[in-house]
């Protein structure tokens, strides 16, 4: 008979042990655990606990609570909803999911009505149990507030202060509440009653300052601040805003004052330089935040390299990776795996700007912005790199990224600026300069792209103004002086804008755009052979100037001088073989002078130097389209399309092309459906959703959209061809004859004429 050996028994007691330990005995672990701050550790044994009893309550609430302080908030709202379903009588587990629902409610833009819902069920809960529940009225008055009904948010916070007076959170949000509905007199009054209680409690401070400086009242605004000082000696964060107030208010001496405050009491403020510095980097005031963190650099050889990696971050903020060089090798040979110095190495190959060393710089900044996504700064110059690769678009995501993460960041703000003025978008350029300007009024370049986000939205009075007042500070800035000239000349200032670009191109402050102001200008005053001799005499000074001569191609396009055009750009093509630009050019004046074998060709070699443009592919397509080659084309706008999926122009196109090939009427519904959602007053949108209609034999729905279109556009023979082919379709022989007889009347095109007088000769 075989007989366990001592070894094997102690070994089957401690698995049978292990075996029967309970959830309470994984829930106690994690709660120690919890205690010391290793929340990840701690959620891992509430887990064990659930598997050992899925129904335990105690354990999913204590999961719940881990995962908060993990910044799990949908896993912990799972958590906390379980643990409220197995702990019915538990009041605190309610209020704490209750709690972290209506966090989750105001953090979203959205609104969820289930996490109001969750958040109003639990207070009417406990107030139908306690009418006088404390947690209760406190939620049922943040759902109020949340809805701006001021009135009855107010009277529950007082019930709710009346149970348990003076508690930080319900205090801060009554203030708040009362200062929104114009009862500013009783809710600084309040507020101030709750400091002499609790006068560690910054958070009011901070809303006591925010009220006065918006409602301008700077002096108060001030006093906060320094009692908030006052009241918090050791705090250095109140001496940084006191400073940064008059920093913001141009108070140089007051703000110097009370930062030295920081720099002489070391005991108190042993990283006074340190946090110095990082005020005038928030404010980028970048030579007074190197002298801090150089002089703490010195005086501190232990943090010696914090304080560097600030250097490094002064230099990375402003793009400006030949300064940062500087100090890379004092980082690298305290920590040769330094991200910081990395983040310098990749700003150096910025500076010199190639193919491959831009296209290092964005691997090196993706690298840095994977591993620390909450690092700003890494999101900006991952940003500007993908910028300089050609990218703005996946550039603006991490550049809004690096402003959600340090909201006080100009630099990102004024790339986003910069992107947007190239794409013409205006309105985004308004956003970004009226950030950067609010952080930081000095930026003079912002200042001035403001004013020209406000002339191209609409507000003339206020652009014209702010560009006024830019010219009264800078009388001799060129780019000031070029604006004023594009205003006047938009304005039909004629004579004023002429002689503003003839004043900057005599001073010799070349700018091609001055240039260009007055040609346009002199076009406007109906002086074109002024323009053309102008541009020639430009050109015959500098003749490798691409743009002068594109400029003056352009011009001659304009003019009606096709021959002289041609001669140009052909010209330019010799000289700039490898400019997509002048390639396309020359593409569209062969095509508008008929030669479409020539266009195809140029379009082609467009397309080969810039494979990432879809313009190149898309008249390309127009061309292979116009000389029947429908497949290929069809093909050709299917690769734009994949390049901009939202164009509705490639959309267009592209559906139509695939009812003319046999293609798929199902998918090219879909395109040409949305092409007209983004666009409904085009016409060739509607009239190639109706030739589907008509395709698919849906001729009510055809008959509709080609009556629309005939009305609203008589003169187009395509439309009534197709409204008389529906009709026909239909079985009204009459009326489609007189539509196609119309159609034939508006002079079509070959093709279209040759299927118009088949579709008669079947009528007849």
């Amino acid at each position: 008979m075989y007989r366990a050996t001592p070894f094997l028994l102690a070994a089957l007691i401690v698995l049978e042990g292990a075996c029967g330990r309970n959830p309470a005995y994984y829930v106690d672990k994690g709660d120690k655990l919890y205690a010391k701050g290793s929340y990840a550790d701690a959620a891992l044994n509430y887990r064990k606990s659930i598997q050992k009893d899925p129904s335990y309550g105690p354990a999913y609430y204590q999961l719940g609570l881990a995962e908060i302080r993990l910044n799990k908030a949908p896993d912990a709202y799972a958590a906390l909803s379980r643990a409220a379903d197995l702990l019915p009588n538990r009041e605190d587990v309610k209020v704490t999911l209750a709690d972290l629902a209506l966090a989750s409610y105001l953090a979203d833009r959205r609104r969820p009505e289930v996490l109001y819902k969750k958040v109003d069920k639990i207070a009417d809960q406990l107030l139908a149990k306690n009418a006088n529940s404390y947690p209760g009225l406190r939620l049922k008055a943040h759902l109020a507030a949340s809805n701006r009904n001021f009135p009855d948010a107010e009277e529950l916070y007082r019930r709710a202060n009346d149970i348990k007076p003076m508690q930080p959170d319900v205090m801060i949000a009554w203030v708040q509440t009362m200062l929104l509905d114009g009862h500013s007199e009783q809710g600084e009054q309040l507020a101030t009653q709750f400091l002499e209680q609790n006068k560690t409690y910054l958070p009011m401070y901070d809303l006591l300052y925010r009220n006065y400086v918006q409602t301008n009242r700077l002096e108060d605004a001030e006093r906060i601040l320094k009692t908030r000082g006052e009241n918090n000696p050791k705090d250095p964060g109140s001496l940084l805003e006191l400073a940064a107030f008059y920093a913001a208010r141009h108070r140089e001496d007051e703000m110097k004052a009370t930062l030295q405050r920081l720099l002489d009491d070391s005991k108190s403020f042993p990283q006074g330089r340190l946090l110095v510095g990082d005020l005038y980097l928030r404010l980028q005031r970048w030579d007074d935040a190197l002298a801090e963190y150089n002089t703490g650099a010195q005086a501190n050889p232990k943090d010696k390299v914090i304080y560097l990696k600030r250097v490094a971050d002064v230099w990375l903020s402003q793009g400006k990776g030949e300064q940062a060089d500087q100090v890379l090798d004092e980082i690298l040979a305290a920590k040769p795996d330094d991200e910081a110095a990395k983040g310098v190495r990749a700003s150096l190959l910025l500076s010199k700007p190639s193919p491959e060393n831009i296209q290092k710089a964005v691997a090196m900044f993706q690298g840095l912005a994977d591993k620390n996504p909450d690092n700003a700064v890494w999101q900006f110059n991952l940003g500007r790199a993908l910028v300089a690769s050609g990218d703005p678009e996946r550039a603006r995501a991490h550049l809004q990224e690096a402003i959600k993460l340090r909201r006080d960041f100009v630099p990102p703000r004024v790339l986003l600026a910069e992107i947007s003025e190239a794409k013409r978008d205006y309105r985004g350029l308004l956003q970004y300069t009226t950030e950067a300007v609010a952080l930081n009024p000095r930026l003079t370049r912002m200042r001035l792209l403001h004013a020209v986000s406000l002339l191209n939205t609409g507000d003339q009075v206020q652009g014209r103004s702010e560009l006024r007042q830019l010219e009264q500070e800078f009388p001799q800035d060129p780019g000031i002086q070029l604006e004023l000239g594009a205003v006047d000349l938009n304005q039909d200032h004629l004579p004023e804008a002429e002689q503003r670009f003839r004043k900057l191109l005599a001073e010799g402050k070349v700018d091609f755009r001055a240039t260009v102001g007055l040609v346009r200008t002199l076009i406007a005053e109906k002086h074109p052979d002024t323009a053309l001799s102008l541009l020639q005499e430009e050109v015959r000074q500098s003749p490798q100037s691409v743009q002068l001569r594109a400029l003056l191609a352009s011009t001659e396009m304009q003019e009606g001088k096709r021959d002289l055009a041609l001669a140009e750009y052909q010209h330019l093509a010799s000289d700039a073989p490898n400019s997509p630009q002048v390639q396309l050019e020359l593409g569209r004046v062969y095509r508008e002078q008929g030669d479409v074998s020539n266009a195809i060709v140029a379009f082609e070699k467009a397309g080969s130097l810039a494979p990432n443009d879809p313009t190149p592919l898309a008249l390309l397509g127009e061309c292979l389209s116009y000389t029947g080659q429908k497949a290929q084309a069809l093909d050709i706008y299917r690769r734009a399309l994949q390049m901009k999926p939202d164009n509705a122009v490639l959309m267009n196109a592209t559906a139509y092309l695939m009812v003319e090939t046999g293609g798929s009427l199902d998918e090219a519904l879909k395109l040409a459906q949305k092409a007209v959602a983004s666009n409904e007053q085009q016409p060739n949108f509607s009239d190639t959703l109706g030739w589907i209609y008509f395709k698919k034999d849906l001729n009510d729905s055809a008959v509709q959209v080609f009556r629309t279109l005939t009305k609203n556009n008589p003169e187009n023979a395509t439309f009534h061809y197709h409204f008389g082919m529906a009709l026909l379709k239909k079985g009204d022989k009459r009326t489609a004859e007189a539509e196609l007889k119309t159609a034939l009347a508006k002079k079509p095109s070959g093709e279209v004429r040759q299927q118009i007088e088949t579709a008669l000769q079947k009528i007849g």
